[in-house]
């Protein structure tokens, strides 16, 4: 084991715990190459001795370190290679380089991460818009291991913010009706679709006609989250609206705003449902809870079996139907006072 110098830098030189020999040049953060000196080499050599000595030497220490933003580069040629849409991966990395873009990937610690809460809560980000963004980091290091890049996440231990819990709820009809009423025309179709059809918003929005048998009366949905194609019935009620929509249509997309703009663009839908949520009056409520209601409608009230209900909605597992079984306060009332009706029976 050495120090030396050359080319006007100074390099120690040692051999790795399996053997192998190594050259590393020496540097200190903040500190011009130039004024680097062999007292500085010396102890750049005791340190790696010490690692050694006491189990704690990193290889990928003595590497050149990539900047977090080539991470971020090569994590979202991953994430178009492998999402269906990138669109939350691009924007949680705009906000993780304007905090990070300076580091490298092994500079950034669970005290940088708590700063970056600290600052995203600052900007009046929820806890689940932050806990996105976190969680996407987490990823971009779980694959720079896999790549070699690093052996060891610096972020190990991360934990995320304490969320609210939004539980689903099935919408009532009476409030269906309000939310109907106080949508806007264009917007109406597409209420009436999910509240007849259970389809995923993602779905709904990106139906195009081609898909759509008026004569036969089905839906084809095949642009779906789990990439299996399912077909569903439609409906009396649907089937009137959408052939209304098709005389007037001139575009392959089936719901469009007033303007002929796909609802795809994500601004058009969330103004037209909080528009319409808040004209309506009724307690809070997502979108998402259309589809809840139409499931935990076939479970509950019609008993319908789960392979059939699976088979409307594209639910690949029956654990994921479990939770709409215990969703209706009132069918379980009921099943209670059946229990207690035994007992009234044989006191008679």
């Amino acid at each position: 084991m050495a120090e030396y110098k050359k080319n006007n830098r100074w390099y120690i030189d040692y051999y790795l715990p399996n053997g192998k020999r190594k050259r590393e040049v020496v540097t200190i953060q903040g500190v011009d190459p130039a004024q680097i000196n062999r007292q500085d080499a010396k102890k750049a050599l005791s340190i790696r001795k010490a690692e050694m000595a006491q189990g704690k030497f990193q290889i990928e220490s003595t590497k050149k370190q990539i900047r977090f933003e080539q991470l971020v580069k090569e994590y979202l040629k991953w994430a178009d290679e492998n999402h269906k849409s990138p669109k939350r991966d691009y924007i949680a990395c705009k906000h993780l380089l304007r905090e990070f873009s300076a580091n490298k990937i092994n500079d950034i610690s669970l005290w940088h991460i708590e700063k970056y809460k600290s600052k995203r809560k600052a900007d009046n980000r929820k806890p689940e818009t932050i806990n996105r963004e976190l969680s996407i980091l987490r990823r971009m290091y779980n694959l720079a291991i896999e790549w070699k890049l690093i052996t060891i996440s610096p972020i190990k231990g991360m934990k995320l913010l304490k969320a609210e819990k939004f539980n689903p709820r099935v919408i009532k009809d009476w409030e269906f009706k309000k939310l109907y009423e106080s949508a806007i025309e264009h917007f109406k179709p597409i209420l009436l679709c999910a509240y007849m059809t259970g389809m995923r918003r993602g779905e709904i929005a990106k139906l195009k006609w081609v898909n759509v048998d008026l004569k036969g009366k089905y839906i084809h949905v095949v642009e779906t989250k789990n990439n299996e194609s399912r077909s569903i019935p439609i409906a009396e009620q649907l089937l009137f609206a959408l052939k209304g929509l098709k005389d007037k249509s001139e575009s392959e997309n089936v719901f469009n705003t007033q303007e002929g703009k796909p609802y795809t663009n994500e601004s058009y839908w969330n103004k037209a449902w909080i528009t319409t949520l808040r004209i309506s009056g009724i307690d809070k409520c997502r979108f998402h809870d259309l589809r809840h209601t139409f499931t935990s409608r076939l479970i509950v009230d019609e008993k319908e079996d789960y392979a059939t209900v699976m088979a409307l909605t594209g639910h690949k597992d029956i654990s994921m139907l479990l939770r709409y079984s215990h969703t209706r306060e009132e069918a379980k009332k009921i099943a209670i006072t059946k229990i207690s009706s035994i007992f009234s029976n044989h006191n008679e």
